[in-house]
């Protein structure tokens, strides 16, 4: 073999390395970069998923305490229901004894009546206390339903206010 061809020999041998070289440098840039990018990757996935779990949570927790509060107001609705029916109840039996205790009064008086005219003066007595004992009753009881269902519904509203700020007045704006 003669000097130029091992000097051809030589460059081409050169020449082969210095590609499969560079053709290695460009694989491995690839490969690193494959790698880089898929851990940057699961990073942001891993990221993504912790925060939507997160969000999860708060969501769920949320909702227990929604729940928890709406619970609580019917309950709190309730009991108002159950003492403005005691107090209803309460108010009919006192009605039923003052009655009762009137009318065996005036049962009394019109036993000693002695003339018409006193007969007659009795009855409009009579008639006239049963009327405005009446008036008076119905004005009471009125007043006990009235304030009874604005209690009951005061919790009930509530809640519905707190549903409107969270589910309405963000999208309002």
């Amino acid at each position: 073999m003669t000097a130029t061809d091992a000097t051809r020999k030589n460059a081409a041998t050169e020449t082969a390395e210095q590609i499969a070289a560079a053709g290695k440098e460009t694989l491995e840039t690839v490969i690193k970069m494959g790698t880089e990018a898929t851990a940057e990757g699961y990073k942001n996935a891993a990221a993504f998923s912790k925060e939507q779990l997160q969000m999860a949570r708060d969501g769920y927790g949320k909702a227990t305490v929604y729940g928890k509060d709406n619970l609580d107001a019917m309950s709190e609705s309730a009991a108002a229901v159950v003492a403005g029916w005691e107090a209803y109840y309460e108010g009919v039996v006192d009605y039923t004894k003052v009655a009762m205790a009137e009318n065996m009064d005036m049962m009394q008086r019109f036993f000693s009546v002695k003339t018409p005219q006193e007969f007659m003066d009795l009855q409009v007595e009579a008639t006239n206390k049963a009327v405005n004992r009446v008036v008076s009753q119905s004005t009471k009881m009125n007043q006990i339903a009235a304030d009874t269902v604005t209690k009951a519904f005061e919790p009930i509203k509530g809640r519905i206010d707190s549903a409107v700020d969270v589910l309405v007045k963000p999208y309002a704006a």
